[in-house]
């Protein structure tokens, strides 16, 4: 029986016991589905509290009033506590002499020669600079003021993109003649090269967490390959190219891929390649990004319309909220280390952090240009993102100062 004719027989007024029997559990679900949606009133109250106050210890802090901000800071509730309170505390601890806090924002200048963008490797605080000459300028975020290492590609050609794996040992770039260029991060030498059969400038990339595989972009599709043996081999392709380009993120266990598109987020077995879920969002779907547990997933559409940022619960396949819409789209994702934030770069040109079970906007730092590519240390005491003269960083040090 469907669903439709089970309604029609409970609404005649003369439903059977196994319809009565139907019509609890099939209410059970719903309710279990709504409770699974449903926010804690008094959590999200507390979290609105907590980033009022997080916003008045920022205020505190820019009027050089470091005493009252720390007061604040340190009365909230450990609970609610992520990067926002270690990156406000460090402010209030440092000098000032009754002026504003220092932001605390470091720059690694761009290169000389004309180039994408930078990301962060999360494990050991290099950042990669992608650029048009065919090289890779690779940063010491520990000595920033040094110059970087250069690494070439012998085929030379412009880079089009670039990423880390989760585990920072490998390094994957995209090639304007199509193709993919794998790395160890320690070395710099090219482990693999693959080609995706045409020239066609590989704009997406994501590699697996231990390096094993990666997905690319190419003329026709989005490639997903296997590395782990000394040949590269193309496994499957797990989803359409779109001129307007496509989101792509592998799960932090390696075993699913999401993609994005015209509207929906697909979820793929990252060894097979074999579709295994969808979930509406928006059209233009193209900013994903997995919760460090995995259970959930940001996402950006990035169209003219629809400038919005939502998390999924993966599970359920439904969001937990939408925040927006933006003055621009979301350019970058990127969840903290404990999953309660998201930061986010682009939707105001500065770069916001948001409650990720609520959308609550919990820190803003605030910039004067657009601000893209976000990352955040593995330790999550470092958030790093690019703008167009350079990469800034925000660095707390790699031990905390306590607990949070």
């Amino acid at each position: 029986m469907n669903r439709s004719s089970f309604s029609r027989r409970l609404c005649s007024g003369h439903p059977t016991v196994t319809d009565r029997l139907l019509q609890t559990v099939w209410l059970a679900f719903l309710f279990g589905v709504a409770a699974a949606y449903a926010q804690d009133p008094k959590s999200e109250e507390a979290t609105r509290e907590y980033a009022r106050v997080i916003s008045k210890a920022q205020s505190d802090l820019d009027a050089g009033r470091e005493a009252e901000a720390r007061q604040q800071l340190e009365a909230t509730d450990r609970t609610l506590r992520s990067f926002e309170y270690d990156y406000l505390l460090a402010r209030a601890k440092a000098p000032t002499a009754n002026k504003a806090a220092p932001d605390l924002i470091r720059t690694i200048e761009k290169p000389k020669v004309d180039s994408r963008y930078a990301v962060l490797n999360e494990v050991d605080r290099q950042v990669a600079y992608i650029c048009r000459d065919g090289g890779i300028r690779v940063y010491d975020l520990s000595t920033p003021e040094a110059q970087p290492a250069t690494v070439m590609h012998e085929a030379g050609g412009a880079i089009w993109s670039g990423c880390f794996s989760r585990d920072g040992k490998t390094f994957v770039s995209g090639h304007e003649k199509g193709e993919v260029v794998v790395w160890d991060t320690k070395s710099w030498k090219i482990l693999h090269t693959a080609s995706t059969g045409e020239e066609w400038p590989v704009r997406e990339l994501a590699v697996a967490p231990d390096g094993s595989s990666f997905v690319a972009e190419s003329k026709s599709a989005l490639e997903l390959w296997s590395i782990v043996d000394s040949n590269p081999k193309k496994i499957a392709a797990v989803g359409e190219r779109f001129n307007f380009g496509e989101g792509l993120a592998f799960s932090p266990l390696g075993d699913l891929i999401a993609t994005g598109g015209m509207f929906d987020i697909v979820l793929h077995n990252a060894k097979t390649g074999e579709r295994t879920k969808s979930m509406r969002h928006a059209s233009y779907t193209m900013g994903l990004e997995f919760s460090p547990d995995g259970k959930r997933i940001a996402s950006a559409p990035r169209g003219n319309v629809n400038k919005f940022l939502s998390v999924f619960d993966i599970a359920v396949g439904q969001s937990l909220f939408d925040a927006g819409p933006f003055e621009n789209y979301v350019a970058g994702l990127a969840f903290t280390p404990d999953g309660k934030r998201v930061a986010a770069t682009g939707p105001q040109k500065d770069v916001r952090f948001f409650d990720a079970a609520t959308g609550e906007v919990i820190l803003t730092v605030k910039r004067q240009v657009q601000t893209f590519k976000p990352a955040v240390s593995r330790d999550g005491r470092l958030v790093g993102w690019s703008e167009p003269e350079g990469y800034r960083f925000i660095d707390l040090g790699k031990e905390a100062d306590g607990d949070k």
